[in-house]
């Protein structure tokens, strides 16, 4: 016992969160975890090992998805805790897995930097950020920029009432999210930095859906669409998740093209991974 609680502490660092108490309840705290704070920190001290289904919630809840090499790392470690002794390990589970285990130093390298800039956005910031359309993009002028700007300024930017951007700009100072700064203006403390969405916590999903609408919305009066491609295949539904593990990584490595003050041509895009199925075959 022991093996398992050093892997999960490593991750967890590796995702940016410095302290147990930070993971566990910026997180969402027991309205997202499946235990309490308290049995977690028996995770990390190796006191117990958690139950087979909470290590999905465990990796989700990371946000920085970890390397192929740690993720390898974190369920061999847990097999072996859970077998009892390297000799058990060996012997029924050892045979069934690949002893070789390349090491992808570009991913290595991007999660590192990711890790030490990342900002984890709480699920009450979130609620906050993503509640109304105004207060989300004034969230992401500010962040995406490292200078100041003020209601009036941001209208002209997105095109949205003068009132209800400022509204905006006074729920994200009151989130921790902005300041002010000189002549009415406001700063985020974010801005520069990688900053990471929750990734569950009770009725993430019809946030998730008000997010969309706002993007949707800004593209059609003030954007394009620059870029769409697809391929259409047949394959297993863990393969899928695999190719999708290796864009992840291509979009996370994406971040080192981001400019915070202003250039010819900039603008704000949104790059993601889109993956439907369409039928059982």
């Amino acid at each position: 016992m022991g093996l398992f609680s050093k892997s999960l502490e490593k991750l967890r660092l590796e995702s940016g969160f410095t302290t147990p108490y930070a993971f566990y309840h910026r997180n969402g705290g027991r309205h997202v975890f499946p235990f309490t704070f308290a049995y977690y920190l028996k995770l990390e001290r190796g006191k117990h090992l958690p139950r087979p289904e909470w290590l999905p919630v465990l990796l989700s809840l990371l946000r920085i998805p970890p390397s192929d090499e740690l993720y390898r790392r974190f369920v061999t470690d847990y097999l072996r805790d859970h077998f009892g002794t390297e000799e058990n390990y060996r012997s029924l589970i050892g045979p069934l897995l690949s002893s070789k285990n390349e090491k992808n130093y570009g991913q290595q390298t991007t999660k590192r930097l990711l890790s030490e800039q990342a900002y984890h956005i709480t699920p009450a910031q979130y609620k906050a950020i993503v509640g109304d359309e105004a207060t989300y993009w004034a969230f992401e002028c500010l962040v995406n920029d490292r200078g100041s700007f003020g209601a009036e300024e941001l209208a002209k930017i997105t095109g949205l009432p003068k009132a209800a951007l400022a509204a905006g700009l006074r729920k994200l100072v009151a989130h921790k999210l902005a300041r002010r700064a000189a002549a009415g203006k406001f700063k985020s403390p974010l801005a520069g930095k990688f900053y990471l969405f929750p990734r569950s916590f009770p009725g993430l999903e019809t946030y998730r859906k008000k997010l969309a609408k706002h993007i949707d919305g800004m593209v059609a009066r003030r954007g394009a669409i620059t870029h769409e491609s697809g391929v259409m295949i047949r394959a297993e539904e863990g393969a899928v998740h695999r190719s999708i593990a290796v864009m992840r990584d291509a979009l996370e490595a994406s971040t080192a093209y981001s400019v915070y003050d202003k250039a010819e041509g900039s603008g704000i895009f949104l790059l993601q991974i889109r993956a439907r199925k369409a039928l059982d075959f």
